[in-house]
């Protein structure tokens, strides 16, 4: 072989190898990673524009509406859809109509010609609102931009939504409320993404979009209460949108250098996010506001719950002063946002959960219940009242005052009934029950923890013993700590949340349930979850004797029904009951107490339970427990044949949710260690 077959050879190979290596690789790029690419090719000259989703609503245990999504039609821009710039003409054209159309609000041509470069500035394809001075719009208006809307390209008028609370101020504390969402909100949650549908009816091989987002800059989000807990449910991971709606989604064609060539399609509507079924009764919940409104006047607080002591479901929770959550969604004025968080009555804080207070005599009730399990104390123990004791050796003993002379002897039962002081400190003084002691049955009742109601914002208040006091004050604890202590005072703090959990528990056998707020969930179709239907969920039991509950029982319900009992304006309702007075002092001498009441009926077969609190309302017969009165015949009227709907039979189960488709006396200065 000379050199030049050699040679020959050798580029004959070379070519061979390369004509082998292009065919291999032209096979791999056409048969074998072809989707992949034209997925790719198909991204590059597509992009997908996203619209804003309807909210669920959210809706009281018998349908009626709490909140819904009010339209708010708005000059909206498509800058792909707007003559092009090279055409000043006709874009001076439009400016001019919108500035005539809007004249009424004060808006020149030179203001619409800013916004609508701001809105190109930010995006070729997003339809966007023109501005603040462009939303809100009357029908008249509408009807203008409507009727020329063939000559205005890339003008629409869009109806996004707003949310709206019906009913104002109605339950506004427990439904929080939702507006724009805010930078943070949206950097924490810009990824987030709805879960993917298993198949979608789209002739596309492949789709044009990458991710489907769950939340955009012109999101609505949950700010508080029932808005903010039920936003997203957490009980999968990621979180699956709750009240959140789906986003819809318009596919454009673009050319190599983004910009808009047409519309390929709609690809789906925006839909709207789950409905959520509160327990709360609405017309229940409308007669304790306004019980409650009367009673505060201007000067005081107040808090009212009604509570099934069967389910734990929640029929009234009311909180007042309030603020109505429409004024938060259109944006409170600066004057008038200072002047209500400058008002001492506090009224952005929901009383019934979020703050804390000395119950007063109503705690007697778990007083009782510890004496009667730890001490030698009987229903029949009698201590006699003087209208004080006196504790102390020396020429100058620490008095302690019951708020009335009682003249004899009192037992367990008219010790609750006339709710006498001497009684309870005698439990202290002469029958052993400790601070400590008190502590553990107030923390069996579920006191000094968090109820789990499912509110953002819920405080513990605090159950203090001599450890407690020891840690947090460098104290030692003193005699007169637990004579208070036995009384519902001393450090001891509590929510009106807490207390009709308890009162529940007096009433229902010892039962210690987590206050249900939401009954249902109904998904939208396209997360194919049906129903989430909520149970009420047994937390804890008191483990007690029944005859020494049974007692307590008894003593509440004598406060109604006997002649000295300081409950008596519920002797006369129709239906049997039993209840607890409380007035608590926190103040400095002269300052009127707290009026604290609760109740439950039917006395021999409980239903509900009651909680009302009037701060600085004086005495809890006078000021709280009318409240009361009005709101559990309310109720027993209105349940008279059973609910109203009959959504599920939801008695306290082992799981929350369940899915259908699937006093201002000195302490004596002697320390004791009780």
């Amino acid at each position: 072989m000379n050199g030049f077959d050699f040679r020959l050879k050798t580029v004959g190979l070379f070519v061979g190898v390369l004509l082998i290596t292009l065919t291999g690789r032209l096979w791999m790029l056409q048969l074998t990673q072809w989707v992949d690419f034209r997925e790719k090719a198909l991204q590059n000259r597509t992009t997908v524009v996203t619209t804003p989703a309807p909210r669920g609503l959210i809706y009281d245990r018998n349908g009626v509406v709490l909140a819904e999504n009010r339209p708010n039609w708005t000059v909206i821009i498509t800058p792909a859809e707007l003559p092009s710039v090279s055409d000043q003409e006709e874009r001076e054209r439009i400016v001019t109509f919108l500035a005539s159309v809007l004249r009424e609000r004060n808006v020149s041509t030179t203001d619409v010609r800013a916004a609508i470069e701001e809105v190109c500035q930010a995006s070729h394809f997003t339809p966007t609102s023109l501005g603040r001075f462009a939303e809100d719009l009357p029908f008249d208006l509408v009807a203008q931009i409507q009727e020329r809307r063939s000559e205005l390209p890339g003008v629409s008028v869009g109806q996004q939504f707003r949310r709206y609370y019906p009913n104002g101020r109605l339950a506004s504390h427990l439904l929080g409320y939702a507006r724009a969402i805010s930078a943070e909100e949206y950097k924490q949650w810009k990824h987030l993404q709805f879960p993917a549908e298993d198949e979608r009816q789209t002739p596309w091989p492949t789709e044009p979009w990458s991710d489907d987002p769950v939340y955009k800059g012109d999101s609505v989000f949950g700010k508080d209460g029932i808005e903010a807990a039920y936003e997203l449910d957490p009980s999968t991971d990621p979180p699956t949108p709750l009240l959140q709606g789906r986003r819809g989604m318009r596919v454009w064609e673009v050319d190599k250098f983004n910009r808009p060539i047409r519309l390929i399609r709609e690809e789906r509507e925006a839909q709207q996010g789950a409905g959520v079924y509160l327990t709360i009764d609405a017309e229940l919940q409308r007669i304790a506001e306004e019980a409650l409104d009367k009673a505060i006047g201007t000067k005081r607080t107040g808090a009212a719950i009604l509570m099934d002591v069967n389910t734990g479901e929640v029929l009234v929770m009311a909180s007042e002063p309030s603020v109505d959550p429409n004024l938060w969604v259109q944006g409170l004025p600066k004057d008038q946002y200072a002047r209500l968080a400058e008002d001492k009555r506090l009224p952005f804080v929901n009383k019934a959960i979020s703050g804390t207070y000395p119950p007063g005599s109503i705690f007697k009730l778990v007083t009782s219940l510890a004496a009667l399990e730890t001490t030698g104390v009987t229903p029949q123990s009698s201590a006699e009242c003087r209208g004080f004791i006196s504790v102390g050796s020396g020429s100058r003993p620490w008095v302690y005052k019951c708020w009335k002379n009682h003249g004899g002897y009192l037992d367990l039962y008219e010790g609750l009934a006339q709710s006498c002081d001497v009684y309870f400190y005698e439990l202290v003084r002469k029958h052993g029950l400790t601070s400590s002691t008190i502590a553990a049955y107030a923390r069996k009742f579920g006191l000094g923890s968090s109820t789990n109601c499912g509110l953002p914002g819920e405080l513990c208040g605090r159950v203090p013993d001599p450890e407690w006091k020891a840690d947090e004050l460098d104290e030692d604890w003193y005699l007169g700590d637990s004579l208070q202590y036995v009384m519902g005072q001393s450090y001891l703090l509590v929510t009106p949340m807490q207390m009709a959990v308890m009162t529940a528990a007096v009433a229902n056998g010892g039962k210690v349930l987590t206050p249900q707020l939401v009954r249902k969930i109904e998904w939208p179709g396209y997360l194919e979850r049906g129903s989430t239907l909520f149970r009420g969920e047994v937390v804890g039991e008191l483990d007690c004797a029944p005859r020494n509950l049974k007692a307590v029982q008894e003593g509440a319900r004598r406060a109604v029904i006997g002649s000295h009992g300081t409950a008596r304006g519920l002797a006369n309702v129709g239906f049997s009951t039993a209840g607890k007075t409380g007035s608590a002092q926190f103040g400095p001498p002269g300052t009127e107490t707290h009026a604290w009441f609760v109740c439950w009926a039917p006395y021999e077969n409980p239903r509900f339970a009651c909680t009302v609190l009037v701060t600085e309302g004086g005495g809890g017969s006078e000021a709280a427990a009318p409240i009361a009165r009005e709101i559990i015949t309310a109720a027993m009227a209105r349940y008279a044949d059973g609910d109203l709907l009959a959504i599920h039979a939801l008695p306290p189960g082992d799981g929350a949710a369940a899915d259908d488709a699937n006093a201002d006396d000195a302490p004596t200065n002697e320390p004791i260690g009780d």
